[in-house]
């Protein structure tokens, strides 16, 4: 998939040579226009070169999942183990308080090395306890491993819970997450704003939109970090591929 910005750079070299009036007048052919208050408006060649897709804001189930980092540690009471004995069972890291809502005893875990082509394992929540004082999370959480772990190694933790009711729901595509928060493009007329939504529960496919958003919306679900990155040139970078009205 072909990116905004070399596109549109493209288009500016064949606009730097029009007029200032006529910049004004329409967006540059193949190219894309940025006007303050109302978003990034897109030319038909251009949707089509980045493949935009755009989607309705739906009703749906979302299945709780996120990944955290663990290490692995030696069992309670065991700490010399932890110089003599290559391998533990044990995994702890931090939760935030969302998460730890969602995080059970007893609960599967998926796991692997924080290393390429690294197997998967299995394990299961031992513990969620809350932390007695503030450090990289809220909760800290115990994984217990079907099978022995290197004593000392980072291990990628993924936790999934069932799906609830069915909320306010966008492809997870759609979000972009930035320093600011999290945003998606919303459909205005001819227009792609930027707006500020609250997120919820998240899934490998959907997010729970819980404000910002209603039913029937329409958002841009792909590709949002061109248009983010359209945005960002026009307002940080310049008038060199879009035009700042």
């Amino acid at each position: 998939m072909k990116t905004l910005l070399p596109i549109l750079a493209a288009a500016a070299l064949a606009a730097c040579s029009k007029p200032t009036a006529e910049h004004h007048a329409q967006p540059p052919e193949n190219g894309a226009q940025y006007k303050k208050d109302k978003g990034v408006a897109l030319t038909d060649s251009m949707k089509t070169a980045i493949a935009l897709k755009v989607a309705e804001v739906e009703e749906a189930k979302v299945a709780p999942s996120f990944t955290v980092a663990l290490h692995v540690m030696a069992d309670v009471g065991g700490i010399q183990r932890v110089a003599f004995s290559p391998t533990a069972n044990a995994a702890s890291g931090w939760l935030t308080s969302e998460q730890a809502a969602i995080v059970k005893p007893g609960m599967d875990v998926e796991l692997v090395a924080d290393t390429p082509g690294a197997p998967r394992e299995r394990g299961v929540v031992k513990r969620v306890e809350k932390a007695p004082y503030q450090t990289l999370g809220d909760f800290e959480v115990s994984v217990e491993s079907a099978s022995p772990l290197p004593t000392g190694a980072r291990m990628l933790a993924t936790f999934r819970a069932p799906a609830g009711e069915a909320v306010t729901a966008i492809p997870r595509s759609a979000l972009l997450t930035t320093a600011e928060g999290h945003f998606v493009y919303a459909v205005n007329a001819d227009f792609y704003v930027r707006t500020p939504v609250k997120v919820g529960a998240m899934s490998d496919d959907h997010a729970e939109i819980t404000d910002g958003l209603y039913t029937g919306d329409e958002v841009v679900v792909s590709p949002v970090m061109s248009l983010w990155l359209a945005e960002l040139q026009a307002l940080r970078g310049g008038k060199a591929c879009c035009i700042v009205e």
